[in-house]
């Protein structure tokens, strides 16, 4: 029976996007009628062992570790647990896959956002350990991205990483990621609030490249519009604290912190609309989360929101606060407008699902082996 062994670390909503991918991955790759053809062992934090377990049961061999991800210990000494696990393939679920590993591999790029969002804005870090350590990313990407077959959550991604790194299309392949199924189960027979209450929601990060300024700029404008602001408070959201006092808007912004799964959806049920501003994303669940969610959405026309969000949003220029403003007008005197962008925006989630991704990832894995 061959083996499988799969880069768990960053599992679970706690490692964001990336984690939300590989937890549901692994969750619906379980349910393959090929699944048990193959031995598949998961690499994970001991500190997560009891929730990996929780949700996927016995259906994999655990491998508890304590090397970090990011980290020398990691391109050092995890190349050579995973060899102690003879795999026939391992799959790193993050571009950081050890360049010491040498046998067969499938990476999943999620996106290349470092590459164009560079700089001393972009770090907490003194500045020669930051290009220290950007030196040895971009070294690490390539390497990677060279010699490994890859998967993207984009075609927009994968556009870029065969056009930058001359790679034939075959050694790219798309596969488009899905909405968390506990948006979908729990909101599936709920009524659509006809009167939403006069806020926005914005949910993310806050690096440079989310672009939340533009949001700012356009609240200036809209006394009368909130912005509800849910994210982990870091650097950025004191960067940004300062920015709000500084623009005098601190009446009209609430920072919401992190928020469990019940809470996170009463926020966006009652909201005007999710306003998604980004510069660029890899994939980008936010929207269609705020989607399942009865939830319309206000989103940058840039990088491959297009593509993922297709024509269920309203779209305007991320450089734009006017635009931005405009449509923050239209949609909240238009009942009839919202109640579309609703429609059509539970149609298109339904154009992804983790099944179709699992079975995608398990044909990459088939071809390879």
């Amino acid at each position: 029976m061959k083996n499988i062994v799969i880069d768990a670390r960053l599992y679970g909503s706690k490692h964001t996007g990336i984690g939300r991918y590989t937890k549901n991955l692994l969750k619906a790759l379980i349910e393959l009628p090929n699944f048990k053809k193959y031995n598949f062992t998961l690499i994970i934090y001991k500190n997560l062992e009891n929730e990996i377990k929780k949700d996927l049961g016995n259906n994999f061999n655990y491998i508890t570790t304590t090397i970090k991800h990011y980290s020398l210990k990691e391109q050092l000494f995890l190349p050579f647990l995973i060899y102690k696990l003879k795999p026939d393939l391992a799959h790193f679920t993050h571009f950081n896959k050890p360049i010491l590993y040498f046998k067969k591999s499938v990476v999943t790029i999620h996106d290349l956002i470092k590459h164009f969002s560079k700089g001393k804005d972009t770090t907490t870090k003194n500045q020669f350990l930051y290009q220290i350590k950007y030196f040895f990313y971009l070294i690490l990407t390539r390497i990677t991205i060279i010699q490994n077959q890859i998967i993207v959550p984009s075609n927009y991604w994968r556009d870029f990483l065969i056009k930058k790194y001359n790679l034939k299309s075959s050694r790219v392949i798309t596969t488009y990621e899905a909405v968390d199924p506990f948006f979908l189960i729990n909101t599936k027979n709920e009524t659509i609030i006809k009167t939403p209450k006069k806020y926005l929601v914005y949910t993310g990060n806050l690096y440079p490249h989310k672009n939340i300024i533009i949001v700012l700029k356009a609240l200036q404008k809209l006394p009368d519009i909130k912005l509800k602001i849910i994210c982990a408070r870091d650097f950025f959201s004191e960067k940004l604290s300062k920015q709000i006092n500084r623009l005098k808007l601190k009446k009209q912004i609430e920072f919401l912190g992190y928020l469990d799964d019940q809470q996170f959806k009463n926020v966006y049920q009652n909201a005007l609309a999710l306003v998604h501003p980004s510069l660029m994303e890899g994939f980008s669940l936010t929207g269609l989360e705020a989607m399942a969610l009865n939830c319309p959405v206000i989103s940058s026309n840039s990088s491959c929101l297009p593509e993922i969000y297709g024509n269920s949003v309203l779209y305007f220029d991320p450089n734009n606060p006017d635009e931005l403003i405009q449509k923050i007008n239209q949609l909240k005197d238009d009942q009839k407008l919202r109640q579309k962008l609703i429609d059509l925006g539970h149609q298109q989630i339904k154009k992804y699902s983790w099944d179709k991704t699992a079975k995608e990832t398990m044909a990459i894995y088939e071809k390879l082996l």
